[in-house]
């Protein structure tokens, strides 16, 4: 990566961080000024008045950095894939004004998923995974939809507490844009404008008087945007400068490990007690440690900290170890952790 690129990529980060301030503030005074607050209830994890402006002012600072990123260097990104992100965008904002019913948003982001998969960037290989490689396109299809929707929602369902999902995601594009820096460099100013578009909203979103939430909008956004990633990872075209390294499966489980697991655990439980397991309620990790006393940013920064760790330990083992073994020691770890800090 080569000085200049180096320069506008930290341009694109001030535009996506300014912006992102300046809105988050102005649509945070819009919400005030019609008492348009996010509603406090018995599973609220906040006592604040907040707004759920966040995500809004996250797809408009999206909008702004590619508007400049297309105008004065090569920022593109495919036109199916734009689509997607801003139909996604367009039902969190329905969601987060109106409510809609789960089994509508569903199919609402189905589209969404088959819109995305126009852009020909899709999982169409196991990459060695229980022996499969390429797998037909149809089959193709059908992984990745299920993927989608499993990524939007893990990402939504773990934006419960102050800085969480927005933690997350910027651990999530700082690493995907060492990724792809070297291999696409049409993209390659993507992450550094959503990395400034959320630590603006992060201001706001850890700001007692000032308070700013994600809301569906922001939080079924960027899981569109890293699910996207996430078929570049995988999409069998693509060259990953880690695959001398690292298995891509098991990259990106690594890369998103706490919405996973905790997405997972919380459905197991709530079917195990006959409930949805898309039911809101408060049984996810992240809760735990604040029914324990820790304080939201307290909270959000461990779990930053234990899923970098998991990354770290999965690029250690996997020179020493089978894939196989990779997952089981993994397996272990999280077991560890789960019972030093959240049992």
């Amino acid at each position: 990566m080569n000085i200049e690129l180096i320069l506008i990529a930290v341009l694109f980060g001030i535009i996506g961080f300014a912006s992102s301030y300046y809105l988050n503030g102005y649509l945070y005074g819009a919400f005030k000024n019609n008492k348009m607050y996010d509603p406090i209830i018995s599973r609220s994890s906040h006592k604040e008045k907040a707004t759920r402006s966040g995500g809004m002012a996250l797809f408009f600072t999206f909008c702004v950095c590619y508007g400049f990123g297309k105008a004065i260097y090569s920022m593109s990104i495919d036109l199916y894939a734009l689509i997607a992100f801003i139909f996604i965008a367009l039902t969190g904002m329905a969601d987060d004004f109106f409510s809609i019913k789960y089994r509508e948003k569903f199919f609402l982001q189905v589209f969404a998923a088959i819109v995305l998969l126009q852009s020909g960037i899709y999982i169409d290989s196991f990459h060695g995974i229980f022996g499969i490689s390429e797998i037909p396109v149809w089959a193709s299809y059908v992984v990745s939809i299920f993927v989608f929707i499993v990524i939007v929602n893990a990402f939504n369902l773990i934006d419960g507490i102050d800085g969480l999902a927005a933690l997350l995601s910027i651990k999530f594009f700082i690493l995907i844009g060492g990724l792809i820096a070297v291999t696409s460099t049409e993209m390659n100013l993507v992450v550094p404008s959503v990395v400034g578009a959320i630590t603006g909203f992060l201001f706001f979103n850890f700001n007692p008087s000032k308070k700013v939430f994600l809301g569906d909008t922001g939080a079924l956004l960027l899981g569109s945007v890293i699910a996207f990633f996430i078929f570049y990872i995988l999409d069998n075209d693509s060259y990953i400068i880690t695959d001398p390294l690292i298995s891509r499966p098991l990259l990106v489980i690594l890369l998103i490990i706490y919405p996973l697991a905790d997405t997972l655990r919380a459905s197991l439980i709530r079917m195990y007690k006959g409930q949805s397991p898309f039911l809101a309620d408060r049984v996810h990790l992240h809760h735990r440690l604040i029914d324990k006393g820790m304080s939201h940013w307290g909270a959000s920064t461990m779990i930053l900290i234990m899923s970098i760790s998991v990354v770290i330990l999965g690029f250690i083992i996997s020179s020493f170890f089978s894939l196989t073994a990779c997952c089981f020691i993994i397996l272990l770890y999280l077991t560890l952790l789960y019972y030093l800090f959240f049992n």
